[in-house]
């Protein structure tokens, strides 16, 4: 026979063997394809939660930020001399009293849990090894409220709603560095972002949650300490980020150190920062670029995505747990149960085919091409248990984003920052509480992608468990002795 018509022979005799145990070929299919369908499942799963944890660290962080470097604030009680105050100490050293008038208030303080570093650090940070970029960062919380008069006293002297403080969060961007930082994550809705030139203006753009709830649009104006702020551009952040309104660095500092709670011993409207945003000049860089910072600014917290990453909690971090280990195992159980039930029907297929395959050998065909013969009606069920596996695959995937419920995520209000401790005494003991405004929870709605990389992974599974079976079972056929195979023929 020529080589032509022995691989014309080939596939036809394959073609028939297939559909006349189609049963069993599409049985060895749908464990294979179940073992790949819960593989891709698991894998769209992990790579939603782990999706998920980068939006937010991104969002805290900003896109190009590798490492952050900050200053915790000190313990309540704790005297700090380059602090501007910090929440639970907003008001040290003054008093609001009701007086004859309305009094009202716009002060600045830090972000809870943080303090001041000098402006310089940026500098010496930008000239360490290894590092590309540095950017200073202010990040600050606006208070406004109304010290009432004696005549707006209620009964009991309770005060009127003005009287109550509200906060927003305010972030200042250093121009020159756009890209690091939380700000990095802002995308523009209306109007216009930053440019070199409004470094010294008093403008703001502002985040569309907090324009939509103060009714805000592109040249609407915001007060910050006092001072009037126009709003040039309107931005969509990742549901992590903490500023409502960001504004050049230097007019953040300026505002800083002309608010009433300010004690800057002296310092310059420039020489203070509460955060550092630093890109390494490569991922590999990044745990010798964060050793080096530790080591230049020892009372600083340096802090890295991956540290960053250890202290999310919440449902995501829950969320991301589970699918990293009971995903892995069981997918893994899955498969290899898929692989058995798949060389089982193999094996059995092959000893029920004696007669057939000792006629065959009797007739002249050597091992090797019963073995193949025996590995492509395998591998023809493997691509037939990959298609089928994927679909499964694209079906739980669906599945997960449409029943899977939001996830919330429990973060510092500043990257790297661990807010201080308040201990308060009473009758039943010592009670350890953050300071309000410490953390924040985020919702974090979960997906399920299925991306190239794990239908390729798919494909490959299904391929490599058909063909361990197609191995077993050509093995055993290649050992049958023509003679004793005949002899089962009636």
């Amino acid at each position: 026979m020529s080589e032509h018509g022995g691989h014309a022979f080939y596939f036809t005799y394959l073609r028939r063997e297939l559909q006349h145990r189609r049963r069993q070929a599409l049985l060895a299919a749908a464990g294979l394809a179940v073992g790949v369908g819960l593989v891709v499942t698991v894998t769209a799963a992990t790579a939603g939660v782990s999706g998920a944890e980068a939006a937010v660290l991104h969002s805290l962080y900003g896109v190009g930020t590798d490492v952050s470097v900050t200053k915790a604030a000190p313990d309540p009680g704790t005297p700090d001399p380059n602090s501007a105050g910090t929440s639970g100490s907003a008001h040290k050293g003054i008093g609001y009293s009701p007086g004859k008038r309305p009094q009202p208030v716009d002060q600045l303080i830090a972000a809870a849990g943080l303090s001041w570093l000098p402006a310089s650090a940026v500098a010496q940070v930008a000239r360490v090894h290894n590092v590309a970029a540095a950017a200073g960062g202010l990040t600050l919380t606006d208070s406004q409220f109304t010290v009432p008069s004696l005549s707006q006293l209620g009964p009991g002297g309770k005060p009127p709603a003005s009287a109550f403080p509200t906060t927003s969060s305010v972030d200042g961007v250093d121009l020159s560095y756009l890209g690091l930082g939380p700000f990095a994550s802002a995308h523009l809705v209306s109007g216009r972002g930053f440019a070199g030139s409004d470094a010294s203006a008093d403008v703001a753009v502002a985040d569309s949650g907090y324009a939509t709830a103060h009714k805000l649009r592109v040249g609407s104006s915001v007060t910050i300490g006092f001072h009037r702020f126009t709003v040039i551009g309107i931005v969509s952040q990742p549901p992590a980020s903490a500023a409502d309104v960001y504004i050049p660095l230097a007019r953040a500092q300026a505002l800083a150190k002309s608010s009433p709670v300010s004690s800057f011993s002296g310092m310059t409207s420039r020489d203070m920062v509460t955060n550092i945003y630093v890109a390494a000049a490569s991922a590999a860089d990044v745990p010798a670029v964060r050793a080096s910072l530790a080591r230049l600014l020892h009372a600083a917290t340096v802090s890295s995505s991956a540290d960053l990453a250890s202290q999310v909690s919440g449902s995501l971090n829950s969320a991301a747990t589970l699918a990293a280990d009971l995903g892995r195992w069981l997918a893994v159980g899955v498969l290899l149960a898929a692989f058995a039930v798949a060389s089982l029907l193999t094996l059995a297929a092959v000893g029920r085919r004696h007669a057939e395959l000792g006629t065959l050998k009797a007739l002249g065909w050597p091992g090797r091409r019963v073995i193949a013969q025996l590995l492509g009606e395998s591998l023809v069920t493997g691509i037939i248990g990959a298609v089928l596996g994927v679909a499964l695959g694209y079906g739980g995937a669906a599945i997960v984003r449409a029943a899977a419920p939001r996830l919330s995520a429990t973060v510092a209000q500043s990257p790297g920052a661990t807010p201080p401790l308040s201990i308060s005494m009473n009758s039943s003991g010592a009670h350890r509480s953050y300071p309000p405004g410490s953390f924040h929870t985020v919702a974090v709605q979960m997906t399920a992608p299925v991306t190239a990389t794990a239908v390729l992974l798919a494909v490959t599974l299904a391929l490599a468990g058909a063909l361990l079976a197609g191995a077993f079972g050509s093995w055993r056929a290649s050992r049958l002795q023509p003679a004793a195979a005949m002899s089962t023929v009636e």
